[in-house]
């Protein structure tokens, strides 16, 4: 069984000049599987058109919180219709960020809201972004119970268990493997294997040994070896309980 990547942004203009090398190096590290997220129907279009023999690419798209000022009745709707895509088998990274935007907070939740109940209508998952808004995430993730995913989580272990009782997973990024990964380590020790995926957030958020340098899929290696190292499992039994979620997730 390989690896996965759960949530890559290949799509990046990060990856414009040596993306089939980024491929490559892919397959090299048995990264079999990778979710590409767009969250402009620009990337979208660039993530489509992404493929190597040896990798399975799936595709998300979702209005990030970040551009809700920008998001009219017409480009709601232009998102909406894609939603319906058969090639977009999920909807995000959607959700609330208030570390980088404090004064929209009621347009990034209205946003958030009308597209989780996309999510219901269309019955396809959503890809979960919060920072510092867990709990009014949370407070819509319980309205709603669609299918999700908590990526890139980096709130408490006990905010990941109530979130694991709704139904979600619970997705870690390279952060795990910093140093002062504390509670990314309570996270993987209190949340059940089978509502765990891992992911690199790529471009963002490389993993050591390689900190400092643009991310790239292939480094989601680290982050299930850290997994398996602390908590003393096989990694072939990880692979195979990874892809099944991943695949369970989506639909697959």
């Amino acid at each position: 069984m390989n690896w996965l990547d759960s949530h890559c942004h290949i799509n990046d203009e990060a990856f414009k000049d040596d993306l089939n090398d980024v491929l490559d190096r892919m397959a090299l590290n048995d990264v079999s599987k990778a979710m590409i997220i767009s969250n402009s129907f620009e990337e979208y279009e660039r993530a489509l058109n992404i493929k190597h023999p040896k990798i399975s690419f799936k595709h998300s798209l979702g209005i990030y919180p970040g551009d809700v000022n920008e998001i009219d009745e017409d480009k709601f709707n232009q998102f909406s219709k894609l939603y319906e895509d058969n090639k977009c088998i999920a909807i995000g990274e959607i959700g609330l960020d208030y570390y980088w935007n404090k004064d929209n907070k009621d347009k990034q939740k209205e946003i958030f809201e009308r597209q989780l109940e996309l999510s219901i209508k269309l019955n396809k998952p959503v890809i979960i972004h919060s920072r510092d808004a867990i709990q009014d995430t949370y407070d819509l993730m319980k309205k709603y119970r669609t299918k999700a995913v908590m990526h890139c989580y980096s709130d408490s272990a006990e905010m990941a268990k109530e979130f694991v009782k709704l139904g979600y997973y619970i997705s870690l990024s390279g952060t795990l493997t910093w140093k002062n990964a504390k509670e990314p380590l309570r996270v993987i020790r209190e949340i059940p294997l089978d509502k765990l995926l891992i992911e690199t957030d790529c471009p963002y958020l490389t993993p050591s040994p390689n900190r400092g340098k643009r991310n790239e899929p292939s480094y989601v290696v680290y982050t299930g070896k850290k997994i398996c190292e602390e908590l003393h499992i096989d990694e072939e039994s990880f692979k195979i309980q990874l892809n099944k979620n991943y695949d369970e997730l989506f639909g697959l």
